[in-house]
């Protein structure tokens, strides 16, 4: 072998134990790349904060909401945006229906599984406060720097309070009122005095309206669609409870008087009840109405599904002889978990749903309800593009004068079992043609052995 021969095999070799140290090289700056990546996702998931919040499809006041959930996706976006330098994540935990999350979420609660923020069910909210699975708020709320319970409506904050602490706060809202048919009203040569809106005058409407039409000898028009005893005892200026939750708080000549009046309204109907849909076809004068049926059925193209072969229009409840109009304001809140592991996060993101203008404009655009910011409210009444798209808005006057005057189930552990066996009591006073004198003191003792019991 010549020795320019040996010295081109020593280079070769050379080249090759260059090539397999660079790869070796490489292998190992891969490696130490994966490494260092890892070691930053590892660091990325410890400091990352992740907020469960739990929902459902559905609402109390029966109105069905298309894409439920989107509003929330939103809500999360923008918290997850805001945050985004501290980490924040919200994770959904949704699917199921409102008739199913009360049970649902029970199970949750007994195994210290609950979310660290969630919707909470008007009719579980007082168990939820009295037993301290939520969060007082109060502290927080003081301390913040965003967020002013001022910009919302007094009494939607109200529906969050329990022994005058905060515990939830609303996002949206749903007052309620009657609407009338109008155009029955000017067939029949009826008028309205709103001006004294009265127990008396709605019975004399009612009276009018109810009819034979036909002459077959049955009823197929009536005065009114969904009343019932609760829009007349709270309008004779009631109080179901005593202050203290001991006993019942109302007062018995005025409690007979709503039973009397019941009663007159019940007998027009000879028997009938007054079925969902009735006021639809024309079948009654008045009918029990929520701000969601109002957005829903008040504006095109929905109108033309429901209420479109007549003219109507949203009016007060008549008040008693020894109260005033009032109606019950059904919000949708959300608390916190006094178990939660990131209560300073949680809160943060309640006052983004809650107390965010943006946010609150999103509640109007995506769903059927109500903003509970005042400031946006107010805004909706000047925005030309609201004006543009044909949504029917109530009245800016009648809205604040209902919500001043609207009320929220008592503030009581157990409220809604009591509730069911005064509704019960009632109707077989009425149904049944009991002394009504009778029928009010067997309602105190249906309710005092029922506080009795619960406790």
């Amino acid at each position: 072998m010549t020795g320019r021969s040996r010295s081109a095999k020593m280079q070769e070799q050379k080249d090759r134990g260059r090539i397999r140290g660079n790869r070796e090289l490489t292998a190992a700056l891969f490696l130490f790349a994966v490494l260092v990546i890892g070691i930053m996702a590892a660091q990325y998931r410890q400091k990352a904060v992740v907020i469960e919040l739990s929902l459902y499809s559905g609402n109390s006041w029966g109105v069905p909401q298309n894409f439920a959930y989107a509003v929330y996706d939103r809500a999360a976006e923008m918290f997850e945006s805001a945050y985004a330098e501290k980490n924040y994540h919200i994770v959904l935990k949704t699917g199921k229906m409102y008739k199913d999350y009360s049970e649902w979420f029970a199970q949750l609660v007994l195994t210290g599984r609950e979310p660290d923020v969630f919707l909470i069910l008007e009719e579980d909210f007082n168990t939820y406060a009295s037993i301290g699975l939520l969060e007082n708020l109060d502290p927080y709320i003081a301390k913040s720097e965003v967020f002013s319970a001022e910009t919302l409506f007094p009494i939607a904050l109200e529906a969050g309070r329990y022994r005058a602490k905060q515990y939830s706060l609303p996002i949206s809202m749903v007052p309620s009122f009657l609407i009338v048919n109008k155009t029955l009203f000017e067939e029949l040569g009826l008028q309205l005095d709103l001006e004294n809106w009265t127990w008396e005058q709605f019975y004399m409407h009612c009276a009018a309206l109810t009819a034979d039409t036909d002459d077959d000898g049955e009823l197929d028009r009536f005065g009114v669609e969904g009343y019932d005893w609760h829009q007349a005892f709270y309008t004779n200026g009631m109080e179901l409870f005593d202050p203290a939750g001991a006993s019942a708080g109302f007062d018995d000549d005025r409690m007979i008087e709503m039973l009397e009046f019941l009663k007159k309204i019940y007998d027009l109907n000879k028997g009938y009840v007054v079925r969902d849909g009735d006021f639809e076809k024309g079948r009654a004068g008045f009918k029990t109405f929520n701000v969601s049926e109002y957005r829903v059925y008040g504006s095109f193209p929905y109108k033309l599904l429901r209420y479109d072969d007549f003219e109507w229009e949203a009016i007060p409840f008549p008040s008693g002889p020894q109260g005033a109009s009032t109606s019950k304001l059904y919000t949708v809140q959300i608390g916190m978990s006094s178990r939660s592991s990131h209560k300073k996060a949680a809160f943060s993101f309640l006052e983004l749903i809650a107390g965010s203008d943006e946010f609150q404009h999103k509640i109007w655009e995506e769903t059927n309800t109500l903003p509970v910011n005042r400031f946006v409210i107010e805004s909706l009444y000047t925005d030309e593009k609201v004006q543009q798209d044909g949504v029917k808005l109530l009245d800016k006057g009648f809205l604040e004068n209902i919500l001043t005057a609207s009320y929220i189930d008592p503030d009581f552990k157990n409220y809604s079992y009591i509730d069911d066996i005064v509704t019960q009591r009632i109707f077989k006073i009425i149904a049944q043609d009991e002394d009504p004198g009778e029928g009010v003191k067997d309602l105190k003792d249906d309710i005092r052995e029922s506080l009795t019991y619960i406790r």
